[in-house]
Parts: C-alpha cells; structure tokens; sequence
C-alpha cells in the first residue's frame, strides 16, 4: 500500500512538470520522435571494430544504429580524444595514464581490435574527428570520463565549433550537475542518470530535459509508460544479460526486454545488429 501510494505521488509531481518546455535541442527531440524505439551503438559497433575507433562508429552508422556512445578523455597537453579507460593499457599497444600522454604520444599507439588483443591499423581518435564522421549521419552520446572538469566546458567549446548542437546528449552521472552544465550552452540536451524514482522527480523537475537514462531496477511501468506517453524519452541498458542471451539464443531473447522495459525508447548495447532484427 505504502508503494503504491508513493508512486502516486511521485506520478503527480511528474506530471506537473512535464507541460513546459525545456532547455534542449529541439531538432534531436524531433529526430527521437522519429522512431518509437531506438537504438545506441557502446563504444560504437565494438564487436566488429575497435571500441571509440571511428571504424566502430562508421559500422554503427552502416549497422542503422540511431547513436553511438563515445568516451572522451583529454591528454596531458588538453586534446580531447575517445578513450574509456583511465589508461591506455587495455586498448592500445601502449601503457600509462591517457593524461600523463601528450597528443602526439598517443598518436604513436595503436588500437587494439579487441581488450588485450591483437594490433589493429587504428589509431585513438580526437572527439573532433568522431563528431565530424557522425555529423548529419547518426546523435552522438558523448560519455565523459575525463576527471579533470574544467574540460567540461573545453568539450561543450568543441561541440559548438563542430555545429554538433543539435546531435549530442551529454551524459552527466550526477544530475545535480545538470544546472551548472546547462549554463554553457542551453541548445545542447543533457543526458542525466536517475537511480531511482526519486532522482528521476528531480531532474524532471529541473525542467533542463526530457531524455533520462533508467537503471534496470525501474519497475513502475505504469508510471513510466504515462510519462513515456507524455514525451519523456527513457534511456535503459540492455548490456550484459540481454545482450549475452541475444548473442547466444538469437535477436528473438531481446522480446523480453521490450515486454519488461515498455517505457524505454533508447536502448544501449553492444549488439546493433541482432536488435535491428528485432525492431
């Protein structure tokens, strides 16, 4: 009965907030809108290319992704470029921090095709260069990882100067960082993450954005579908189970997601493929 009755009011404090209009692009809204479900290719199409390689967002691209998620660190000299790790020695030939590396350093190293695996001919990409293939061809994700905050707004800069406005979600692990974030620049649509119903209120009620990622410990379908209905876009995972099972049984293991997450309209995976299958 308590559940019950405080999804009903977390449902009515939504509700109130979702008439307005809010700080964001108005044209990757209208992208979103597009389609009823979409999908966002981790660390671009990695299964099939080297992850945060421009040959992986190009296969996203060629595989119908609708975004590809990046990870953008900066060297030691302050060039932005794609890398998840803190490190380089998963991913490349090379050893150390991707902060303690020049540019001109990590150009030396090569992309390794898989995690410790063999040399590839690729090498670490600036976020330039990503935002210039993805340009006009599919929304980019842009999951920063840099420790370093000030290169926040270096980023938000470059963004600006690549015209990639209207084609980025920002991810923010913390949505509580979502108004100093906005400052910088209003046209660029914030990504936050909520963790529970209560977060979600939150950033709903900052009236900054409409796309919200949903860890999968969201079970309030009835809520979230009203506010899916009500252009609330929902962002959920399904890497790991799901996307393990779809490698292994085949596209069909994705419907029990669909039926589990009807609200989610952006899913990430590492499997582009096998969901486009589906949808």
């Amino acid at each position: 009965m308590k559940k019950i009755l405080f999804s009903t009011v977390l449902l009515g404090m939504i509700v109130s907030v979702t008439t307005v209009v809010y700080g964001q692009s108005a044209d990757l809204i209208k992208k979103l809108n597009q389609k009823s479900v979409h999908i966002a290719a981790h660390r671009g199409a990695h299964l099939k290319q080297p992850e945060n390689s421009i040959a992986a967002i190009e296969e996203a691209i060629r595989q119908g992704a609708s975004v590809v998620e990046v990870d953008v660190r900066a060297s030691k000299d302050g060039v932005l470029v794609l890398m998840h790790d803190k490190t380089v020695n998963r991913t490349t030939t090379g050893q150390g921090e991707v902060a303690k590396h020049t540019y001109a350093e990590l150009q030396k190293l090569h992309l390794r095709n898989q995690a410790h695996g063999g040399e590839s001919e690729h090498v670490i990409p600036t976020l330039s260069e990503a935002l210039r293939v993805a340009k006009g061809k599919i929304l980019v994700d842009l999951d920063f990882k840099e420790d370093r905050k000030e290169f926040v707004k270096t980023t938000y800069t470059l963004i600006e100067q690549e015209g990639m406005e209207d084609q980025v979600l920002f991810f923010l692990y913390d949505y509580k960082d979502m108004p100093k974030t906005y400052k910088l620049n209003p046209t660029i649509t914030l990504f936050p993450r909520a963790r529970s119903m209560a977060d979600l209120v939150a950033i709903l009620k900052m009236r900054l954005t409409t796309v919200v990622h949903l860890d999968e410990s969201f079970i309030e379908t009835e809520e979230l579908n009203q506010l899916r209905e009500q252009g609330i876009y929902f962002w959920m995972n399904s890497l790991g189970e799901y996307d393990d099972r779809a490698a292994k049984d085949g596209s069909m293991a994705y419907r029990s997601f669909l039926e589990r997450y009807p609200f989610v309209r952006l899913i990430q995976t590492d499997q582009p493929g096998l969901w486009r299958e589906v949808l």
